[in-house]
């Protein structure tokens, strides 16, 4: 059976991109738009296997969003990775401080993240482990960004 991934994030070009990455790697992808449906979604469906939550996300912030999630006795054990433009480190530390599994910026583009997802996933139940900044790729010559890889798509939308 697949893992599912609940992907968290207003921007739909982001979501897209993160959506076909991960079903291209085997993953199941539910996706959310804003805050309002991810809370929602808790304690009213099955938890998923891993939540990717970008932190400014309308109606309900995404902090707010990562602190419901560890309030639920269901949902608390989800490991979360943040996903955000921002690599601001106060906001990496109170992510991670307030229970958040992992901390990926969308510049790392989606090898950066496919290593955190794995990484993550295979290290079993969140509070079991400490929370941590996942590191860069290796490479530099592999790592794309997410802008890069979405400018490509859109260029390419807009000559069809």
């Amino acid at each position: 059976m697949k893992q599912k991934v609940l992907v968290v994030e207003d921007e739909q070009d982001t979501a897209d991109l993160l959506k076909h990455v991960l079903e291209r790697e085997g993953f199941s992808v539910l996706q959310v738009k804003d805050g309002r449906q991810a809370t929602a979604l808790v304690g009213t469906v099955r938890p998923p296997s891993l939540v990717l939550l970008d932190l400014v996300i309308p109606y309900v912030s995404g902090p707010e969003v990562l602190r419901m999630i560890r309030d639920d006795p269901d949902w608390k054990q989800v490991p979360i990775i943040v996903l955000s433009a921002d690599s601001y480190e106060p906001d990496i530390r109170r992510a991670l401080s307030e229970g958040a599994t992992a901390y990926v910026t969308k510049q790392k583009g989606s090898l950066g993240l496919l290593a955190a997802v794995k990484q993550t996933l295979s290290l079993g139940p969140t509070p079991r482990r400490p929370a941590r900044k996942v590191p860069s790729t290796p490479t530099r010559k592999r790592r794309t960004s997410v802008d890069r890889q979405l400018g490509g798509r859109l260029r390419k939308k807009r000559a069809d």
